[in-house]
């Protein structure tokens, strides 16, 4: 299951057929990035411990759509130690201001996924799914590959994970399509906003609200990050950025992507938003959250406080720092 070596060549082989490699320590190997770097025999009988008791989880991601979900995804694959990355399955988005379709994003961030693999050896053989083509609003209900591996991911284990950082309508349509997964998932969702907020227009919210209101009324156990006034404060510049990441190529390409995403005028700074999800899951003691009544969704999109529904877990409260702290010593190994 694991290959232990200090070789450049036998551990790059391993890792691009598919195996968990830890490589180890040595001034030959240092410009290795991509693989698990451990030190000494109790670092090494730590890790596999821990190994085997990885977390199963599906990254639902909108790839290309800024520049967030590429460090989101960066992020999760430089965790291995503490996750079975079972997929990464692509959401549907759209922008007003763009030609491109729902169609064009989906390739698009197909092959964004792809990259950010390659460039961290990480073997996507079988493990990155296209979606949903529209949104559940507009009439979509057709089959897809991202739909159909969450629902055969979901059914084969004891508990998987779904980490939504887009829009929730892959997630929706598993649910709706196969309801035996309700038990067998929980969703960490990137979406609306604070349980007070004038109203939930926020872009994963609003891109298709009648996803949200199947998840929310299927009793799933969900987990919500609200963007304003949570996640918004995950605000970091470039300068800082610069500073804290060493140079390499996933790093450099990281920092262009965040000053330049193709849809946004140049950026000096702005929220990494979908970190937040993976931090989340890696230490949930940076964050404070509250169990709530699952609320209602209004015509306006705004939350109607319920008292009496299934319970839904609302975070609210980030410590940045350590979020922050973390995410630079991953993309730093």
């Amino acid at each position: 299951s694991i290959m232990i070596d200090d070789s450049k060549r036998m551990c790059l082989d391993a890792s691009n057929h598919g195996i968990t490699t830890f490589i180890m320590d040595t001034p030959y190997n240092k410009d290795i990035d991509g693989l698990i770097r451990v030190y000494n025999w109790k670092e090494i009988f730590e890790k596999v411990k821990k190994y085997n008791n990885r977390i199963n989880v599906i990254l639902d991601t909108d790839t290309y759509n800024e520049a967030d979900d590429q460090f989101a995804l960066s992020y999760l694959l430089k965790s291995q130690d503490m996750f079975n990355i079972e997929a990464i399955t692509t959401a549907p988005y759209s922008h007003k201001n763009s030609d491109i379709t729902v169609k064009e994003g989906q390739d698009l961030s197909y092959n964004e996924v792809l990259k950010i693999c390659n460039l961290l050896n990480f073997n996507s053989e079988n493990k990155v799914f296209k979606g949903s083509i529209d949104y559940i609003q507009n009439g979509y209900d057709d089959e897809n590959d991202a739909v159909n591996k969450i629902i055969e991911i979901a059914l084969k284990n004891d508990i998987t994970y779904v980490l939504g950082i887009g829009a929730i309508t892959n997630i929706a349509l598993a649910i709706k399509k196969e309801p035996k997964i309700i038990n067998k998932i929980e969703i960490i969702w990137l979406g609306g906003n604070d349980i007070s907020y004038k109203d939930n227009m926020e872009y994963n919210f609003r891109q298709d609200v009648e996803a949200v209101k199947i998840v929310f009324n299927s009793n799933v156990k969900l987990t919500v990050l609200p963007c304003r006034n949570v996640v918004s404060t995950l605000k970091i510049d470039i300068s800082t950025l610069k500073d804290n990441l060493i140079q390499n190529e996933l790093n450099n390409y990281l920092i262009e992507r965040f000053c330049n995403d193709g849809y946004h005028p140049y950026k000096e700074e702005r929220v990494i938003w979908d970190i937040s999800v993976i931090a989340y899951m890696i230490n949930k003691k940076w964050f404070t959250s509250e169990d709530i009544s699952c609320p209602n969704i209004k015509k306006d999109t705004s939350y109607e406080i319920t008292t009496n529904n299934h319970k839904i877990t609302m975070v609210n409260y980030i410590d940045v720092d350590k979020v922050y702290s973390d995410l630079f010593k991953k993309l730093g190994e």
